[in-house]
């Protein structure tokens, strides 16, 4: 019998994750069991203070076989490499697969927002993005999940 593939079973060629300050447990149980040579890039939004200097990259590099970073402006997004987003600064992902920062205004009180991510995603990756939502204390994700949803 034929095996026919649908929109539904299309390769991932990208991770997002989104998350409030509380998702950082959640990450914790995750990221630490993808192996050296997980083939996908995955880019993390998490809500902290915009204030002071992250260690999200530090502290999960620390736990992890595949590479973590603190994302930064216009570089190409590798394979096997977690990228957090800094704080204060939207995360985005331009049609060419690079990551962009930028400080235009909060979303929902949030910078980074999880929307932004994830919508500039779905457009950079269409069908083969797959979305994550962890935690949340206000609405922000819902939105950006919706457009990876209806990119396929």
């Amino acid at each position: 019998m034929k095996k026919t593939v649908t929109p539904s079973a299309t390769q991932a060629e990208a991770i997002v994750i989104g998350a409030s300050a509380g998702g950082v447990e959640a990450l914790s149980a995750i990221l630490p069991r993808l192996p050296a040579d997980y083939p996908l890039p995955v880019m993390v939004v998490i809500h902290l203070p915009p204030d002071r200097r992250s260690l999200m990259a530090k502290l999960f590099d620390a736990k992890c076989a595949m590479s973590v970073r603190e994302a930064d402006d216009k570089e190409p997004i590798a394979r096997g490499t977690v990228y957090f987003a800094p704080p204060d600064y939207h995360l985005l992902v331009e049609t060419d697969r690079r990551l962009s920062l930028s400080s235009e205004e909060p979303v929902l009180f949030s910078r980074p927002a999880i929307d932004i991510l994830f919508e500039t995603a779905a457009d950079a990756y269409g069908p083969g993005l797959v979305g994550i939502i962890l935690s949340g204390a206000n609405e922000d994700g819902a939105a950006g999940l919706k457009a990876v949803r209806a990119a396929g």
